[in-house]
C-alpha cells in the first residue's frame, strides 16, 4: 500500500515540474513574447531565431513581391532625343551630258558645314551613276535621282537631287571647242587665262556693240573704279551667244588714269598677272516652272577672265533675266573692296545684309571679299542696239572707238621702241 502512494506522489510531483514549463511554452508561442520564465539567455537566442526567420520570409516575399516604401519608385526620364542632322544638297535639280560628271555636294541644314559619312547612291544606273565623293557621271538620255544620307543616323530619310542626262550634240560640240576648252568634270566650255587669243585685243565698249549685230545677245554690266593710280573695270556678261551656247563672264581690265574717265572710246588692257583677282562664279538658268538649275561653276581660283558655256537656248535673250549669276570676287586689300562696292552701287546694285541673304541685283563687302547676285541690272537695253535699229549715231560712235583704238595700239607700237629696252637705251 505503501508502494503504491509514494509512486502517486512520485507521478504528481513529475507532472508539477513538467506542465507548467510546457504551458509557458505555449503560451510564448501564441503571443511572441518571451515569458516571464525565460533566462536573458533564452530571450536573446529567441530574439535571434525570431529575426531569422522574419529575414527569410522577407527574402523569400521579395522574390515575388516588390517592397512597398514611403517613398515613390523613381522612374529614369528618357533623355531628351535630339533630332535627326538633315542634310540638303547643293542642287535639287541638274543637268548633265552622258559621258561628262557634275559634282554634287551635302550639307547639314542648320549649320550649311560638309560632314562626314555621307551615303550617296543612284536610283537608275543606267541613267546616272555617283560615286562616295558625290561626283555624278551621265551615263544615258532621262532622268535618275540621287540621294545623299548620313550613315547610321537614324530616322534620316536624307536628300535628293533629279539628275537630267541629255546625249552629246556633236556639231555644237565640235565648234565651241575651235574658241574654248571642254572640261568633262562641270560639263562646260571656259577660255584658258593663261592662253586665251583675245588678251592682246584688250577691251573697248565697240566689242560689245559689235557682239550685238552678230547674233551675240547679252545683258552686262560696267562696274569702274579707281585704285593704285590706274583705271580699274570689272564687267560681267550673261546670255545667248551665238546659236548653241548660253554663258555668263566676269573680265578684270586695267589702263592707267589719264583723265578721261570711262567713254565709248576708253581703251582697257586685259589685266596683267599681278592684277589678276581671286573668284569664284556660278550661273543659274530659270526653268519654265520658276526652278532654278546650275548651270555651271567655276571654282574659286585666280582669273582676268573667268567664264563659263554650256549648249542651250534662252527662252527669251532680251534681257537674259532666266540667267542668275552668283559670284563672290576677293580684291587685293579692304581700300580696294570699297572701291569695287561703291562702283555696283553706282551701277544700281543695292547693299544686302549678309553673304548668304543677297537678293537679285544685290552685294555685300566682308573685309577684301564682295559677294553679289546679279540677274536683272543690264546697260545692254540702253546703248547697245540690236540689228535692226542701228543709227548714225552709233555707228559715228563706233568709229571713233575704233580710230582710238589704232591710235593707242599705235603709241604702245613707238613706247616698245623708243622706251624702256628700245632704242632710247641703246
Amino acid at each position: 500500500m505503501m508502494k503504491v502512494l509514494h509512486r502517486v506522489l512520485a507521478l504528481i510531483l513529475c507532472v508539477m515540474l513538467i506542465v507548467p514549463p510546457a504551458l509557458c511554452a505555449a503560451q510564448e508561442l501564441e503571443t511572441g513574447a518571451p515569458s516571464e520564465g525565460l533566462t536573458a539567455a533564452s530571450a536573446t537566442d529567441a530574439a535571434t531565431a525570431t529575426d531569422t526567420g522574419a529575414q527569410e520570409e522577407t527574402e523569400s516575399t521579395a522574390t515575388d513581391t516588390p517592397a512597398v516604401t514611403d517613398k515613390p519608385t523613381q522612374t529614369q526620364e528618357p533623355e531628351d532625343e535630339k533630332p535627326a542632322p538633315e542634310l540638303i544638297l547643293s542642287d535639287a535639280q541638274i543637268n548633265v551630258t552622258a559621258g561628262a560628271s557634275i559634282q554634287l555636294r551635302a550639307f547639314l541644314k542648320d549649320s550649311g558645314v560638309s560632314p562626314d559619312g555621307v551615303v550617296w547612291s543612284s536610283a537608275d544606273t543606267k541613267i546616272a551613276t555617283v560615286d562616295n565623293r558625290g561626283v555624278v557621271t551621265g551615263v544615258s538620255a532621262g532622268s535618275a535621282v540621287i540621294t545623299a544620307s548620313l550613315a547610321g543616323a537614324e530616322n534620316n530619310a536624307g536628300a535628293s537631287c533629279k539628275v537630267n542626262v541629255t546625249t552629246r550634240r556633236l556639231f555644237p560640240q565640235m565648234f565651241l571647242s575651235i574658241n574654248y576648252t571642254y572640261t568633262k568634270m562641270g560639263d562646260y566650255f571656259y577660255s584658258d587665262n593663261n592662253g586665251a587669243w583675245q588678251k592682246p585685243f584688250g577691251f573697248i565698249r565697240l566689242y560689245d556693240i559689235a557682239s550685238q549685230l552678230i547674233g551675240y545677245e547679252y545683258d552686262f554690266a560696267r562696274v569702274v573704279f579707281n585704285y593704285g593710280n590706274k583705271d580699274w573695270l570689272i564687267e560681267f556678261w550673261k546670255g545667248q551667244y551665238a546659236m548653241f551656247q548660253v554663258g555668263g563672264e566676269i573680265g578684270v581690265y586695267t589702263k592707267y588714269a589719264t583723265g578721261f574717265g570711262d567713254t565709248v572710246a576708253s581703251v582697257y588692257n586685259c589685266a596683267e598677272k599681278e592684277d589678276w583677282l581671286d573668284m569664284e562664279m556660278s550661273l543659274y538658268h530659270q526653268q519654265t516652272d520658276g526652278s532654278m538649275i546650275r548651270e555651271f561653276t567655276r571654282e574659286y581660283g585666280k582669273y582676268w577672265w573667268c567664264d563659263g558655256y554650256r549648249i542651250g537656248r534662252l527662252r527669251r535673250t532680251k534681257p537674259a533675266a532666266e540667267l542668275k549669276m552668283v559670284s563672290r570676287i576677293t580684291l587685293k586689300d579692304e581700300k580696294m573692296a570699297a572701291a569695287f562696292a561703291d562702283g555696283m552701287k553706282a551701277c544700281g546694285f543695292s547693299l544686302g545684309s549678309g553673304p548668304d541673304s543677297l537678293r537679285d541685283d544685290s552685294y555685300y563687302r566682308e573685309g577684301c571679299d564682295v559677294y553679289f547676285v546679279w540677274r536683272n541690272l543690264t546697260e545692254s537695253q540702253n546703248i547697245v542696239p540690236t540689228p535692226g535699229d542701228v543709227g548714225i549715231g552709233t555707228l559715228i560712235q563706233a568709229f571713233f572707238a575704233g580710230f582710238h583704238l589704232l591710235g593707242e595700239a599705235f603709241v604702245k607700237g613707238i613706247g616698245a621702241v623708243f622706251g624702256s629696252g628700245g632704242l632710247i637705251r641703246r
